[in-house]
């Protein structure tokens, strides 16, 4: 087998492409991915230069995998990190613990700060939505709006209003307007556009009617 040294650091850094998406996870193909999983296991495979153009996911997957085994052993992390990156090359959905276990394995290797942050931030997030205390969800909200976009009056509109929002709190006109206003603001897209749009008409049609 190629040494891992000759592999270049640039494919290994797309391959771990840390952007994906979640899903419920595939159950009825469990047993097809632990089979796929525990082949080549004990047989070490020459692996090409070129690996990462084979076109066979089954096959680069097992390419990938065999590279890591070569520069860590066959840990647990170098498991859990090529498991991933297999459901991901057969297009399959992935659970966010799925997803936790893999950014925890990945910083376990390579412990860039790059890495340690992308973790953290994920950890953050997933307090955030897990959370059922709308204190907690704004003080994680807010850290993580100011974190993308700086401590701007816009952060404060969107946090107090989600904040309401999960309290059951009522949410006035006025606040729906700037709310979409800040969103519209932040986040520009026809969406908030269209959302903005209505929060507009909505408050021209209470402004009409109140004053008849």
């Amino acid at each position: 087998m190629k040494r891992a040294a000759t592999f270049s650091l640039f494919y290994l850094v797309c391959f771990l492409g840390l952007s994906t998406f979640f899903g419920c996870g595939d159950t009825e193909n469990t047993q097809d991915l632990i089979t796929e999983q525990t082949e080549d296991t004990h047989n070490p495979i020459e692996v090409p230069d070129d690996w990462y153009k084979t076109k066979d996911p089954i096959l680069r997957n097992n390419y990938f995998r065999a590279i890591l085994i070569e520069q860590f052993g066959d840990i647990p992390e170098v498991r859990t990190i090529a498991r991933y990156q297999r459901k991901k090359e057969l297009g399959r959905s992935v659970t966010i613990d799925e997803y936790t276990a893999y950014l925890e394995a990945v910083t376990h290797l390579w412990p860039s700060e790059r890495n340690q942050q992308t973790l953290k931030s994920h950890q953050e997030s997933r307090e955030m939505y897990e959370t059922e205390d709308p204190e907690v969800f704004a003080k994680l909200f807010r850290k993580q709006l100011i974190k993308q976009f700086g401590d701007i009056p816009e952060i404060d509109i969107l946090v107090e209003v989600e904040k309401k929002w999960m309290a059951g709190e009522v949410v006035m006109p006025d606040e729906s307007l700037r709310y979409a206003y800040a969103m519209f603001h932040l986040f520009p897209s026809q969406e908030t556009l269209r959302n903005l749009q209505q929060a507009l008409a909505l408050k021209a049609h209470d402004d009409a009617h109140g004053d008849a």
